[in-house]
């Protein structure tokens, strides 16, 4: 089996964390520039040389970017993100990236999301 990683188009988001003590910074609104890494393991087909076309990953990032990106209300405001930490967040995409993937000949599929340099969160199935 061989590994395809992928760092998906970059998006900037607002939101907040209900879940947390008033005093926490992050109870506040704020924002960050996330960037998502997917990773699938699968065999490499004999005749693309590919595990997966990585247009097929863009083409589902597509319309998860845009829902995501810049938006009024921000990450919160998107039906399954009303606590958008930065695991439900990953969880999240993983959840959509599996169902459109479902069909691959894929041993697992992993999701990176990135909120800074210093904190992100995986989830791998």
């Amino acid at each position: 089996m061989k590994t395809l990683r992928r760092r998906l188009k970059r998006f900037s988001a607002m939101h907040w964390l209900p879940g947390v003590p008033a005093n926490h910074k992050c109870a506040n609104e704020h924002g960050h520039n996330y960037v998502v890494w997917v990773e699938v393991c699968g065999p490499v087909d004999e005749k693309t040389g590919f595990i997966i076309d990585t247009a097929v990953l863009d083409s589902i990032w597509v319309p998860l970017h845009s829902m995501l990106d810049h938006k009024a209300g921000g990450l919160n405001a998107v039906a399954g993100l009303e606590n958008p930490t930065t695991e439900i967040l990953a969880q999240w995409i993983h959840e959509r990236f599996s169902r459109a993937l479902a069909d691959f000949e894929l041993t697992w599929i992993q999701i990176t999301v990135c909120e800074s340099d210093d904190s992100e969160a995986t989830v791998i199935s």
